[in-house]
């Protein structure tokens, strides 16, 4: 049921190499009194993004990531860290703010999408997702925090609104649940359907994911996968099938679709919809025509 790494260079196949990414205007010295620039600013490529986030940078070069930006700042006998992830575009960014931020908790003091803490605040600016860090979870740093995260977010572009969501029925859907998928590390945090890219989303293709809840009080989860045409789709659809992890036992199956049960005795269902791929799974009772 694990998924493993496929590795930089799968990546590397569709990182956009025309994005030049400008150097940030950082908070300078003094931004707050007493606070001041704990070094230069450091800027890591895709390859060198391995030596920052231990365990994590799979998850960001799927959804498609272009630099880190940090600048740390001292002050107070205290260390906070800004970090500014360029994404390769505002649904990138999205994305990785969705899957990071599953409950967002929104402080006074900041304009842009947001969510955080003491220890910990997480913004979204066009295609930006910005964390800022702070190490000793001080209260009375908070507002210190809330001011880079401010600065930070106000000399960024907003950026164009994101649509990919949009692929999902809003009938039902459960607030704040839904997510953009861009691959295997991705779909790992909705549901296991077996190793490797699955879907075929390959770093490139948006799925959307959320939970719907039923009149009966019941929940369950929807996958949705956009293709570029019904051939596409059908390619994904006979992956899925073919590769399906070996903890699901597939229940029926026909041409354009299977209805499958997981070990927790949850229910499934996979099926074609024209250029589209729609999975349910996390279902209390056995589907039929339930996509119908």
């Amino acid at each position: 049921m694990k998924i493993f790494p496929v590795g930089l260079l799968f990546f590397a196949l569709f990182f956009p190499a025309n994005v030049q990414p400008a150097a940030l205007d950082f908070p300078g010295d003094h931004f707050c009194p007493g606070w001041v620039r704990s070094g230069p600013c450091a800027r890591f490529d895709p390859a060198g993004l391995y030596n920052v986030i231990d365990g994590g940078a799979e998850l960001f070069l799927e959804m498609g990531f272009v630099e880190l930006q940090v600048q740390k700042y001292a002050g107070a006998g205290a260390e906070i860290s800004l970090e500014a992830y360029c994404m390769e575009n505002e649904a990138a960014a999205l994305g990785i703010y969705l899957l990071k931020c599953s409950r967002e908790m929104p402080l006074s003091g900041i304009s842009g999408r947001h969510s955080g803490d003491r220890f910990q605040i997480a913004l979204l600016k066009g295609n930006y997702f910005i964390f800022v860090n702070n190490f000793s979870g001080r209260e009375e740093l908070l507002p210190v925090m809330t001011v880079l995260a401010e600065r930070l977010g106000a000399v960024i572009p907003a950026g164009a609104p994101v649509r990919e969501l949009d692929i999902l029925p809003a009938e039902n859907q459960v607030p704040a649940t839904a997510l953009l998928l861009r691959g295997p590390y991705s779909l790992q945090a909705v549901y296991t359907l077996g190793a490797g890219d699955i879907l075929l989303l390959g770093g490139r293709i948006f799925a959307a994911a959320a939970v719907y809840r039923e009149v009966s009080g019941a929940s369950y989860t929807m996958i949705v996968a956009p293709y570029a045409d019904a051939v596409v789709a059908r390619a994904a659809f006979a992956n899925l099938r073919r590769n399906l992890d070996s903890y699901l036992q597939v229940l029926a199956a026909g041409t354009d679709f299977f209805n499958f049960k997981d070990f927790q005795n949850y229910f499934g269902r996979a099926e074609i919809r024209g250029n589209k791929l729609v999975i349910l799974v996390k279902l209390a009772q056995r589907p039929d025509s339930r996509l119908e």
